[in-house]
């Protein structure tokens, strides 16, 4: 991808701009048809859900577009076309066609900008059906703009970017349940608590929703999970919501066979070592916790998180289930992450004297490959997208592919 073209369109990624005057005055002018739409939002779990319709619907027979994020390796990650990445040309042809058109261009963020090209894509490639997840909670995300009948998912409730949508759980809760319009269906997450699920039941059918089905979701017979993925309890219920949203919609069964899944950055083996998963925020942090106790593994932890997060409870839970701790530092290029030492500063102070790290990001990465050299242990590497994208990267560098080369099933792999 053109380099010049990828600052036009990085420059936009920092902040968010939430509110939905900018995309919905430039959406009309993208949109060509109403294409059926599965509308995404929760605090966790949305990733999951997202692959899981996609790969449903693509074995039913169905031309899919999906819309992710964030990305772990590639922006191109964001926007697919029956599983594909959309190519970089088109990225590009894309966007330089709407900053043509669009008279509101220069106002756009980034997030609305992806979207806008994910739907002038989907239409130029004539898909059946679309996979949208929502960016952050969901009244005034860009993607509420889809103002037509649509199957709506809500994976679960939690903590998360409070300072932006409410204190409490009813709050958080009012926000997601924003993409409910009149005519929609709504599917609740099964790990919702049933007296919040009931009120967000009642909120919705006032909105006019059309159904409402909450958890919990029965297994289906026939359920095939992933044959290459270890799924959670939780991922395994959102996969089970995704079949329940497939069927109900498309009114006909469509066999759950999750055998051929692959859902990047879920506790993800990138190596038979080095697992990747994407939890963070506490309530991940806990269901990340609780599948490690069940696999009966204690890793080696690389960790880098957002300032926005809290990251104090993130360590105190993670810290009793693993062994060493490298902290990453993911505060360059002026966006939202963590320093090591703010990290350091907000990790309990018993656990402080415990986080290892090293001169910058790539050294600590390093040190944290290195360390598997004494262990049987693998190394898990959580805590933020940014952190998994930014590992893919050294990994990929010509240091990272060499330690890798040498990584070994046991200890003194590397040399």
């Amino acid at each position: 991808m053109n380099i010049s073209f990828l600052e036009d369109l990085y420059k936009r990624r920092g902040g968010i701009k939430l509110g939905l005057g900018r995309v919905a005055e430039a959406f009309p002018a993208v949109k060509r048809r109403a294409i059926p739409v599965y509308h995404v939002a929760g605090t966790n779990g949305k990733g999951t859900a997202v692959y899981a319709l996609d790969h449903l619907l693509r074995r039913a027979g169905l031309k899919t577009g999906c819309f992710v994020s964030p990305h772990i390796t590639d922006f191109n990650e964001r926007i697919l076309v029956d599983g594909t990445p959309i190519p970089d040309a088109t990225v590009e042809r894309l966007f330089r066609e709407l900053e043509r058109e669009l008279a509101i261009f220069p106002e756009l963020s980034f997030f609305e900008i992806t979207f806008l090209l994910a739907w002038r894509w989907w239409e130029e490639c004539g898909i059946e059906r679309a996979v949208v997840e929502v960016g952050l909670g969901g009244r005034l995300d860009a993607t509420n703009t889809i103002d037509w009948p649509k199957t709506d998912i809500i994976t679960s409730i939690g903590l998360d970017h409070t300072q932006i949508l409410g204190q409490t759980a009813e709050e958080i809760a009012a926000e997601k349940l924003g993409i409910v319009h009149r005519g929609d269906r709504l599917l609740l997450g099964p790990t919702i608590p049933a007296d919040l699920a009931a009120r967000m039941e009642q909120d919705a059918l006032a909105a006019g929703a059309l159904l409402v089905e909450k958890g919990p979701v029965t297994v289906p017979d026939r359920f095939m999970p992933p044959t290459q993925m270890s799924l959670s309890s939780e991922q395994q219920a959102n996969l089970h919501l995704a079949h329940r949203a497939v069927t109900l919609t498309e009114g006909r069964e469509i066999a759950p066979d999750f055998s051929e899944l692959f859902i990047p950055g879920r506790f993800q083996r990138l190596h038979d070592r080095i697992i990747l998963d994407v939890a963070h925020n506490p309530p991940a942090m806990q269901a990340l916790v609780k599948h490690l106790a069940a696999q009966r593994l204690r890793p080696s932890l690389l960790f880098g998180a957002m300032k926005d997060k809290d990251i104090t409870a993130m360590l105190d839970l993670i810290a009793p289930a693993v062994g060493d701790i490298f902290v990453v530092g993911l505060d360059t290029g002026g966006d939202r992450g963590a320093s090591v030492a703010e990290l350091t500063n907000r990790a309990a102070a018993p656990l402080r004297p415990h986080l290892r790290h090293a001169a910058d990001a790539e050294a600590t990465m390093a040190a944290a490959l290195e360390s598997l050299c004494h262990t049987h242990a693998p190394l898990l590497v959580t805590g933020s997208f940014f952190l998994l994208e930014r590992f893919i990267g050294f990994i990929n560098s010509p240091k990272g592919k060499e330690m890798l080369s040498h990584l070994q099933s046991g200890p003194r792999g590397l040399r």
